[in-house]
């Protein structure tokens, strides 16, 4: 079924009084405790605007995209890893090392940082280049490497270089500097913190030997240009939950045929979305709901009916979905009086150039169906709903009531608008009052065939090869195009599309141009016509100089090469949003709500929520949470009510919140004074899973072990059991040192108890001795952990546990002591890999500086 929509613009807008014109365009709901993921420019500013340093500014991207993604199968979307940073961090969040290292090329570039892409051995990084030279952030390790001074971000070519420092002992290594310098492991030569399992910094190492450098000049790998749209009508809702509704088809767009969340479910990546929409359907309401109608009346009674007999009645709505949809489900009451009625319902996702069928049916009937669709609406942010109706005779014989429309969508939970313990400032704003059409076709295959109009010399691979442009001319010397038509039932006020470009061969041109008169005039908008390094190209081109009461665009795309074939001149990929007037530029009250769970001394979890009237934007509250923790949020609801008489708004109960902002600290260790020290244990050790020690140096050698348990992190450990009762290590230091604070790491056989959930039932204490022989105790070591206690530059693991973890007790104030003692009660089979002292710990408050959108850097 194809057809334009174009035919019912006038009906449209004869038959919507201004008055009555109520659609709430662009909502931006923000808050300072994540940042803004609308459009990259706003993550830019929200996340790096308030630092003032390249330096501090890439510190900042590395620590949310850390947040934001996980080391997993990547998505695959149009034979391509997603790659646009916006489209990761609200719908999807699976990378591989070559997704994230694309998507920091793109944010590094929109930043006005020159950047690589490079493969090494058996991993892929990017490095971006400021203050004279290039550094290499790792965000699909979460690592971050610096030259000996400790300061300097490394780059891709020092890491496996030969260098050697006091740190090796004076030891000339390959790689020494991803052994010893890197600021996001448990100590030199030790484990990263924040990776997917258990990887040591040797293994690390041996991706950076020089023979195994691939420095991609031709290619970035990288995407930008997504937006992430909310609007709203009357009546309609949408519910953001930060967990998954469901593990069924309708839950979730597959990854390569399967639930992107089964290749680790361990992560808790994927959650949904549901929109709700009731439209009305009231003479003075359908205005208000629909896309387009044409040729139908609304009754007072809510029933909608054709304008005439012998002439199809039609009413669009048009479900804008903001995060990528999985599946709709279209409820109504149908009623047709005769064999001669008919009712047709049909769903489009490629703006209304065709049209699939989904209820066809001839009268006589009176029923309320309901529509699961998934395939047809599945991985698509426009859906349009088309509603037929026709009379034979009597045109109130045929009659459509009660519609309602849920979809739901496939969402990032790990970054979300997030709230934090204490005192959150929650922003609420509008865009521009309009309304758009996106579209973005597949371009393997003949996909892209059912969004164009018009198409010469073009020629495309069924799969795409990733790192070349898909779509390409067949024939050298000769123009290709393809041209797509975009029909708007209200005036365009502006245009932005363009795409991803590939454009090699000398005399290759590629070329956006516009039409407003249907193909007679063009206007060039950008042409690429240079051949250098990287023929990865990017761009989007903006037009505002629009007629008015223009209603259609041609869009098309060219190339012309002396060569043909996909590695010449061709495009990666396309994107189109056109945006036009909408139902109304008058400002609707909105109720935000948010929905979480406050975390209780014993673990217990109370859960509150707060609604707020929005009533004039931009706007901007608090909400105050209580509890010892970081809350965990539920879900964030976005309303345009209908009618709010006695609804309530502000907190869901009486309870009181912390009333004061909570910041981060940062924490940095100094030198652990008990490296290489003699010990002695009261205990034979268990020695299981490999975790004996034989040669009395474990647990001093300097290696910290992994924030794993299980698997090889027993390797590294002294085994102990609640059958050996409490074990004692005690350490000499030849010689009286001053302490500032102790620690040790632990990790376990069995069971795996996790300090982030207060599971952990050991118990380890300290005691110190100047003589050996009278010792003084100091402390005993917290074994569990609140969120809000991680310093922020302690990158936490993929899967968000402390199964492992290398504990820290401070002193108030130094203690001189020669020998410490480490008392350890087990409840069951834990492994001690390092014990530690060290001569300084230095805890500062840090603030993560989200800037808001009315805040000036």
């Amino acid at each position: 079924m194809r057809n334009g929509i174009l035919a019912a613009v006038v009906a449209v807008l004869v038959g919507i009084p201004g008055s009555l014109r109520g659609q709430v365009c662009n909502i931006r709901v923000v808050t300072d405790a994540s940042p803004d993921c609308h459009d990259m420019e706003s993550f830019l500013r929200s996340a790096t605007g308030a630092w003032s340093t390249p330096k501090d500014r890439c510190w900042a991207l590395f620590y949310w995209v850390h947040i934001g993604r996980r080391q997993t199968s990547p998505m695959i979307f149009h034979g391509v890893e997603v790659t646009d940073p916006i489209r990761q961090f609200n719908d999807f969040g699976y990378t591989m090392c070559s997704t994230v290292a694309g998507m920091n090329c793109a944010l590094w570039h929109n930043m006005g940082l020159p950047v690589r892409f490079w493969d090494v051995t058996l991993h892929t990084v990017s490095e971006c280049f400021y203050d004279g030279r290039w550094h290499m952030y790792d965000n699909s390790m979460s690592a971050l490497y610096t030259l000996c001074d400790r300061q300097t971000i490394a780059g891709v070519e020092d890491l496996g270089a030969v260098q050697t420092c006091q740190l090796s002992g004076g030891r000339s290594e390959i790689g020494h500097v991803v052994k010893y310098h890197c600021l996001t492991a448990t100590s030199p030569n030790g484990f990263l913190t924040g990776a997917d399992c258990a990887r040591d910094l040797d293994q690390e190492s041996r991706c950076f030997r020089p023979n195994g450098l691939k420095l991609r000049t031709y290619y970035n790998n990288w995407d930008w240009g997504h937006r992430y749209i909310l609007n709203l009508h009357k009546g309609e809702s949408y519910t953001r939950y930060y967990y998954s509704l469901g593990d069924s088809r309708e839950y979730f767009v597959p990854n390569r045929g399967k639930d992107p969340e089964s290749a680790n479910p361990r992560y808790h990546i994927r959650a949904n979305g549901v929109w709700e929409f009731k439209p009305l359907l009231t003479p003075d309401g359908l205005a208000r709901s629909a896309y387009i109608v044409s040729n139908v009346t609304a009754l007072s009674s809510g029933m909608v009916c054709p304008g005439q007999s012998g002439k199809p009645g039609e009413i669009v709505f048009k479900i804008t979905s903001a995060n990528i949809a999985t599946s709709q489900i279209i409820r109504a009451k149908i009623r047709m009086q005769s064999s001669d009625d008919h009712v047709t319902i049909a769903v489009s996702t490629t703006a209304g150039t065709n049209w699939r069928i989904v209820y066809d049916q001839a009268g006589p009937v009176d029923e309320t169906i309901e529509k699961l669709l998934i395939d047809e609406v599945n991985g698509q942010y426009e859906i349009f709903i088309k509603f037929i109706l026709q009379a034979n005779k009597d045109p109130e014989a045929v009659g459509i009531s009660d519609i309602s429309i849920e979809t739901r969508t496939m969402l990032n939970a790990k970054m979300q608008p997030q709230l934090r313990l204490g005192l959150n400032t929650v922003f609420v704003d509008l865009g521009e009052p309009s309304d758009c059409i996106v579209i973005w076709p597949d371009l393997q295959g003949d996909s892209y065939r059912q969004f164009i109009i018009e198409e010469h010399n073009i020629a495309t691979e069924k799969e795409h090869a990733g790192w070349r442009g898909v779509m390409f001319a067949q024939k050298p010397d000769s123009e290709a195009f393809t041209v797509y038509r975009v029909q708007c039932p209200r005036p365009i006020t502006g245009l932005v599309y363009g795409g991803r470009f590939y454009n090699r061969v000398a005399g290759g041109e590629i070329r956006l141009s516009h039409s407003f008169d249907g193909g007679k005039t063009w206007q060039t908008d950008w042409t690429l016509t240079d051949t250098s390094q990287p023929w990865d190209v990017i761009h989007y081109a903006t037009v505002r100089d629009i007629a008015p009461d223009s209603h259609e665009v041609l869009l098309k795309y060219s190339l012309r090469a002396p060569q043909a074939g996909p590695m010449a001149c061709s495009i990666y990929s396309v994107c189109m949003e056109v945006r036009h007037q909408a139902t109304g530029p008058t400002f609707e009250p909105l109720d935000v709500t948010f929905t979480w769970d406050e975390v209780q001394s014993d673990r217990s979890r109370i859960t509150r929520s707060h609604r707020q009237r929005i009533d004039h934007v931009p706007m901007r509250y608090t909400i105050n949470v209580g509890g010892v923790d970081h809350p965990i949020v539920k879900s964030l609801r976005i309303e345009c009510p209908i009618n709010s008489k006695g609804t309530h708004h502000g907190y869901s109960d009486t309870r009181s919140g912390l009333g004061q902002r909570v910041t981060d600290v940062w924490q940095e260790l100094g030198r652990n004074l008990l490296i290489g020290k003699s010990y002695k244990i009261n205990v034979e050790p268990t020695g299981a899973w490999g975790a004996d020690d034989p040669e009395g140096r474990k647990l001093t050698d300097g290696v910290v072990g992994p924030n794993y348990a299980g698997g090889t992190s027993m390797r590294y450990a002294v085994g102990f059991d609640e059958k050996n009762g409490p074990a004692e290590i005690t350490v000499d230091m030849q010689q009286p040192q001053q302490i500032a604070g102790f620690g040790i790491h632990i990790t376990a056989g069995w069971p795996w108890w996790d300090a982030l959930k207060g599971e952990v039932r050991d118990e380890v204490e300290v005691w110190t001795s100047l003589d050996g022989q009278t010792f003084a105790r100091q402390g005993t070591f917290n074994l569990n952990l609140w969120r809000r206690e991680i310093p922020i530059n302690h990158m936490l693991p993929d899967d968000e546990t402390a199964q492992g973890w290398n504990y820290i007790l401070p002193l108030s104030s130094p203690v001189t002591a020669q020998f410490v003692r480490f008392r350890i009660t087990a409840r069951r089979s834990l492994g001690v890999t390092e014990v530690q002292a060290f001569d300084r710990i230095d805890v500062r408050p840090f603030d993560l500086r989200i800037l808001l959108p009315d805040e000036s850097p």
